[in-house]
């Protein structure tokens, strides 16, 4: 596909001599399948939709795993100190731990604060489904219903929180330090993000079509939670005297933005590579079957109802400028 050069023996510009070498290496025409369809699926809105729900689901996630770790190691009181100091960032925990003083004991009470949190902190698991479904072309059509996707996302939130608590006590209860301990760390957010990509998306898929984002997806997890710890007070104290109280929101959004943006471009990466939708065409003028196929998917996604089918069907360049009035056949 594509029109020929106007004259014979005309010199293949740059932008053609880079689409010819990363068509013929998977090396560079991965990569840049990747970022095509990170921007074509708008990667960058859907990170800052989970930012912003991810900011917003912090603070009630964090106290409800405060609650529940206060609640069941009463009896431990320096155990539970610790465990807390290694799940709630340092420049949260004077914030956290006065609203978790504040629960309620009553047993009525109690519950009904914690079902309030867990629903407050679901914001960010819906923003992650909606996601990953889209990046992986679900039809509107095949996607969980209300009842069931709620369901799912509030066991994904179960299972993030349990994860977390987990990273804690291997932390704090065997005493690991170290390579070894990130190693721990980066196995139980792999764990814990394959089982939530299992539950939240709404098609079968096999560890071997969800590994290639999980893995990416733990060490960027595994890295933000590791630096954020070391880097996260000095990015406050340096934007306080630009951002003055709003100084740990700003580095907050900030760690939360990165993280972000590398589980989508991590979900990207296994995207791709199940559909194999790589090589693109650096010149659209001269599509691939990849790019065939990419914008097929894409169409089919907007099928909303169980009886409604789209197709997408890519027609030859006109190359005679005068000729471009007529439309294609069938059309």
């Amino acid at each position: 596909m594509g029109c020929p050069r106007a004259g014979p023996g005309a010199a293949l510009t740059v932008l053609e001599r880079l689409d010819r070498l990363q068509r013929r290496r998977a090396v560079l025409g991965f990569p840049f399948a990747v970022l095509r369809k990170y921007l074509d699926d708008g990667g960058g809105r859907e990170a800052a939709l989970i930012t912003y729900y991810g900011f917003l689901s912090l603070f009630p996630a964090l106290l409800l795993a405060q609650t529940a770790v206060t609640r069941a190691l009463a009896q431990r009181p320096e155990l539970q100190q610790r465990l807390i100091l290694a799940m709630v960032p340092p420049s949260l925990q004077p914030t956290v731990a006065d609203a978790a003083g504040a629960v309620p004991d009553s047993p009525v009470a109690l519950v009904a604060g914690l079902t309030g949190l867990l629903l407050s902190g679901t914001g960010v698991v819906f923003a992650a489904a909606r996601t990953l479904n889209h990046l992986a072309a679900v039809p509107y059509r095949r996607r969980h219903g209300m009842v069931s996707g709620a369901l799912r996302v509030v066991a994904a939130l179960v299972l993030i929180l349990s994860g977390a608590v987990t990273v804690g006590c291997l932390v704090v209860v065997t005493a690991v330090s170290g390579l070894l301990a990130v190693v721990g760390e980066a196995a139980i957010v792999f764990a814990v993000l394959l089982l939530v990509a299992r539950l939240l998306l709404a098609r079968p898929a096999p560890v071997r079509a969800l590994w290639p984002a999980a893995l990416p997806g733990a060490v960027a997890a595994t890295c933000a939670l590791e630096l954020g710890v070391a880097l996260l007070p000095g990015l406050v104290r340096r934007a306080g005297p630009v951002y003055g109280g709003f100084a740990t929101v700003a580095g907050m959004f900030t760690l939360l933005y990165v993280l972000s943006n590398a589980l989508v471009l991590a979900a990207e990466t296994a995207a791709v590579r199940e559909a194999r939708l790589w090589p693109r065409a650096v010149d659209r003028g001269r599509p691939t079957e990849a790019d065939a196929h990419a914008l097929e998917l894409l169409a089919r996604e907007q099928e909303r109802v169980p009886g409604q089918r789209i197709s997408s069907r890519l027609f030859p360049p006109v190359c005679d400028p005068g000729a471009a009035a007529a439309p294609p056949p069938g059309r």
